[in-house]
């Protein structure tokens, strides 16, 4: 089963601060960074802005969805991120977890314990 990892982020003032000399050292160590990931095993399937008009949606700016073979890779890819020193420039929340289809996860959702 694959394991998922979404990342949403917005940009710190230490970003807003950075030149585009900066800005492109920053983009050549993710790069640089990205070289260690397995790309067999990580995926990235989508990034972007996130629509601020979602209802009940995050106050983030921005979104990474990365489609990781196990747990193992994405604690790779989150250990490379961190060496780039990218949350010096944006606020990371992490959501993570295996994989699952609507009927699997709505039978997770039933064996939740009643209040």
């Amino acid at each position: 089963m694959s394991y998922m990892l979404i990342e949403l982020y917005t940009a710190t003032p230490a970003w807003a601060a950075l030149d585009p000399v900066g800005r492109g050292a920053l983009f050549a160590r993710i790069g640089a960074g990205m070289q260690h990931v397995d790309p067999a095993r990580v995926t990235p399937l989508a990034m972007g802005p996130l629509d601020p008009d979602v209802p009940h949606g995050s106050a983030e700016q921005f979104y990474a969805v990365w489609k990781c073979s196990d747990r193992s890779d994405a604690d790779a890819l989150l250990k490379a991120i961190d060496a780039t020193g990218w949350h010096t420039y944006f606020t990371t929340t992490h959501i993570a977890g295996a994989a699952g289809g609507l009927q699997q996860h709505l039978a997770e959702l039933a064996a939740l314990p009643r209040a």
